[in-house]
């Protein structure tokens, strides 16, 4: 790769995210971390942008051997004053993919012409999806969806992802570049 990534980590820590730089072949993709998904996630089957309707592991696995580069994204919030979780995840997650996006696009401008954002949990651009996106420039799938396990990625940064912390919650995202 020739291109410069420290712009890209500076724009990342502008826009208020935590920027970990990895290599490509330091993300461990199982295909059990798709189950979760699959039993486990209540939006399994409604998203657009999620299992069953996106590449399948195996075509994943394929596509991250052509990126040398990632970038692991986190924007961490303060949950302790919510009420309901969930509907803070919600509305947290999707701030913090529009972040992760403006630095996808970024990327892009700063010559890193295959940049792709694994997003922070599920679309919810929309209520509901249609039998097709109603805004596919903004369809991301999340790191999860395609078998990407975070808690070792994150682990091998020695950093620390608590799915039941309710005051403390992490949105997580990969930056993809080449």
């Amino acid at each position: 790769m020739t291109q410069d990534i420290h712009p890209v980590i500076t724009k990342a820590e502008e826009l208020g995210l935590s920027a970990y730089m990895l290599d490509a072949s330091d993300i461990d993709v199982e295909n059990r971390v798709r189950l979760k998904c699959a039993y486990g996630c209540r939006g399994y089957g409604k998203r657009l942008s999620c299992p069953p309707h996106i590449i399948s592991i195996d075509e994943f696995r394929k596509m991250l051997k052509e990126y040398s580069t990632a970038i692991l994204l986190i924007e961490e919030h303060d949950t302790s004053a919510e009420d309901d979780i969930f509907k803070a995840w919600s509305r947290l997650r999707k701030g913090s993919f529009h972040k992760m996006l403006d630095l996808e696009y970024f990327a892009f401008r700063k010559g890193f012409s295959f940049a792709q954002l694994l997003r922070p949990g599920a679309c919810n651009e929309c209520a509901i999806c249609g039998e097709e996106c109603n805004k596919p420039e903004l369809r991301r799938f999340p790191p999860e969806a395609v078998g990407i396990n975070l808690s070792k990625l994150m682990e091998k940064k020695g950093l620390e992802i608590e799915y039941c912390n309710f005051d403390r919650v992490k949105c997580v995202g990969i930056l993809l570049l080449e």
